[in-house]
This record gives structure tokens, C-alpha cells and sequence, in this order.
């Protein structure tokens, strides 16, 4: 339903860089509902609460990391894009994280670069995700 606000999850293990995406995204506010989850725990709490169009990830997380994460989100939440918003171009970690994940940004990145890639991943994820109801 066009118009709908995006519901986005961003998870990552720093405060501090989850304070500085909800910064710089302050722009998208009123499109995107936005939520803040430290660390993966939280963010597996998260989505149990609330059904997400996008979760954006960090790679490397204590406990687990973000591609196994996403394999989580991709099983309770299909329809969710998954995109991943890491420091580290380890090639193990990018290529485990493209079985799980609709997109790959290095931090940092821009708010206008991280955005596209959202709507981007949202869009090819609910066209996909419409039929298989």
C-alpha cells in the first residue's frame, strides 16, 4: 500500500554508530519508522514485536554475527529486505553474508547511499514477497 511508512531495523553493537544513523537518517523520518536495536539480541526481540520491511546489520557482532542473524531474519521475517552496513571487507564475511543478504555497503556511507539501497532491496523483496502469500 503506497504511502504506508518503510518499517526499518538497524542493529549493530556500537551506541555510538547507531546514534549517528539515527542522525544522519533524521531526513527520513517521516517516511521510514525507524528502530535502534543494540546488538543482535535485541534486535532478535525487536522482531518479535514488530513486522520490519528492511533490516540493516552490521557484519561483526559478539555472539552472532550479522550474516547469521540475517538467516534468522530471513526465516521468521521473508519478506523483510536484508542489507548489511559493515567496516570489515573480510571476502569469507561478504560472501557469507550475499546468501542472506540483498545488499552489502561499507561503513561508512552516506545517509542518501544508504537510503537508495534500502528502497532499492525493499522493492525487489516485496515484489518477490507478493505472490508467495
Amino acid at each position: 500500500m503506497s504511502g504506508e511508512k518503510l518499517t526499518i531495523l538497524f542493529v549493530d553493537d556500537e551506541q555510538a554508530l547507531l546514534n549517528g544513523l539515527r542522525d544522519a537518517l533524521r531526513r527520513f523520518r517521516r517516511q521510514w519508522v525507524m528502530v535502534f536495536a543494540l546488538g543482535p539480541e535485541a534486535a532478535l526481540a525487536e522482531l518479535d514485536r514488530l513486522q520490519f520491511d528492511a533490516v540493516v546489520s552490521d557484519m561483526r557482532m559478539p555472539g552472532i554475527d550479522g550474516a547469521t542473524f540475517l538467516a534468522i531474519v530471513k526465516e521468521r521475517q521473508p519478506g523483510a529486505a536484508r542489507l548489511v552496513l559493515s567496516g570489515h571487507a573480510d571476502p569469507e564475511l561478504i560472501a557469507r553474508a550475499y546468501t542472506v543478504a540483498h545488499d552489502f555497503l561499507q561503513k561508512p556511507c552516506d545517509p542518501e547511499t544508504l537510503s537508495q539501497a534500502i528502497l532499492r532491496a525493499s522493492r525487489v523483496e516485496g515484489s518477490s514477497a507478493e505472490g508467495s502469500e
